[in-house]
């Protein structure tokens, strides 16, 4: 499913997010990638999604190999993926609505499925009661569930997470993590970022980032 051999990032001369990583990730794993701010947790998540390419090594994902794939390609893959950004990138003038269909308009579904299948994710969080407010009015933990149901409406095979609850309160931290338990019992292939030394829910391998190198998988 996902696979790095090799896998090196640097920015500047002698300046690495990453140094010669190698993983291989099967179907329906999850994964905590668990290290100290600057481990380079969030560059190994944009070279999966495809944000920044790699400056060495191999990056394989679904069978295709990300780095040589034209960004129409990019596009492609990424509809089967979801990613939940670590500073929520919703758009604040938009309703929570839009926000949160976005995908599925992009994807082609038609405004009936849209319209029920927005409100069952709304529901889901407890948001259904603030679906046509601005996604800019919302909390900081509620931003946070509604990136969650932007990066898993259109049901991926793989979910990305960037410190998804990093900002969160214990309860909806754990109510975000019950999420994640769901859709990894649906056989979704997860890799969370996070910088806590406890997952809160034991259901992962862990995978530890130090100063861009893996201490362990």
């Amino acid at each position: 499913m996902i696979n790095l051999e090799e896998v090196t990032k640097s920015y500047h001369d002698n300046i690495y997010a990453l140094r010669e990583v190698s993983l291989s990730i099967g179907r329906g794993e999850c994964c905590f990638v668990l290290g100290p701010p600057g481990a380079g947790k969030t560059t190994l998540l944009k070279l999966l999604y495809g944000i920044e390419p790699p400056t060495g090594g191999k990056v394989t994902l679904l069978g295709r190999d990300v780095s040589r794939l034209k960004p129409s390609n990019i596009q492609a893959l990424r509809r089967h993926m979801g990613f939940v950004f670590q500073d929520y990138r919703l758009i604040d003038s938009w309703t929570v609505y839009d926000n949160a269909a976005v995908i599925l308009e992009i994807l082609g579904k038609s405004p009936g499925y849209i319209r029920g299948r927005v409100w069952q994710m709304l529901k889901w969080v407890g948001l259904q009661h603030r679906i046509y407010e601005r996604a800019g009015d919302l909390s900081g933990g509620e931003k946070q569930l509604l990136a969650v149901i932007r990066a898993t409406i259109h049901d991926p095979d793989i979910l990305l997470a960037d410190e998804p609850v990093g900002s969160l309160d214990e309860t909806t931290a754990m109510h975000v993590m019950n999420m994640f338990y769901k859709l990894h019992k649906k056989g979704v292939t997860m890799l969370i970022a996070s910088h806590r030394e406890d997952p809160l829910i034991d259901f992962t391998r862990v995978i530890t980032l130090d100063k861009g190198m893996v201490l362990s998988r």
